[in-house]
């Protein structure tokens, strides 16, 4: 992940904190696909969400939406934001 992470050209502050905690652990597995653009990361972020959701699983939703926060926060500009 921190290879990827460093291909597309985020900083090693950005990194170090995106890998924290639980929430960090989750978000990672998304920045995979960061190369694809933060927009649509974040769109895939959501469906899991409601996915999760739906299917009764509340505290892995509630995990996901955490890891949104911190992505939000830590890697989509605040022009980009809805």
């Amino acid at each position: 992940m921190l290879g990827i992470a460093k291909k597309i050209g985020s900083s090693e502050s950005e990194i170090k904190a995106a890998v924290r905690g639980r929430d960090g652990r989750l978000l990672s597995g998304y920045l995979v696909n960061l190369h694809r653009g933060a927009a649509p990361v974040r769109e895939l972020m959501l469906a899991d969400i409601e996915r999760f959701q739906s299917l009764g699983a509340t505290g892995y939703a509630d995990d996901l939406r955490t890891a949104l926060k911190r992505f939000t926060s830590e890697f989509i500009d605040l022009k980009d934001r809805r």
